[in-house]
């Protein structure tokens, strides 16, 4: 935990990072795919059907989404080490997380964008 006022250690800032990064991508997701068919979005549903690329018109072919995919399930199990299993976060693992949540928030941005210029 960050001490109230101060910056932190860079492994306490590396620690916080990592769950922020994929709570971005999961909101980030769910903007793009609206509210959930069952009630709930859960971590490893809601990356499944953000990277079947259906929330988005034309659909985005899924086999371009699979190294994002594999990115964000990457960050979900950093994102469990660090909240769930007390395991260390690194410097290199937590910019990963915040360029992951970038790549989503740009992914959404570029598709909104094409979608309200009316073309692919």
């Amino acid at each position: 935990m960050l001490a109230a006022g101060g910056a932190g250690t860079s492994v306490e800032v590396d620690q916080a990072a990592q769950p922020h990064a994929s709570s971005a991508c999961f909101q980030g997701m769910w903007v793009a795919l609206g509210d959930p068919p069952l009630g709930e979005w859960r971590h490893l549903g809601i990356t499944r059907r953000f990277c079947s690329g259906q929330w988005v018109d034309p659909a985005i072919d899924p086999r371009n989404l699979a190294a994002l995919y594999k990115g964000l399930l990457a960050l979900y199990e950093l994102r469990l080490d660090a909240h769930y299993r007390a395991l260390a976060i690194n410097s290199q693992q937590a910019k990963g997380g915040v360029d992951m949540a970038a790549e989503v928030m740009q992914l959404m941005q570029q598709h909104k964008r094409r979608q309200s210029e009316g073309g692919s």
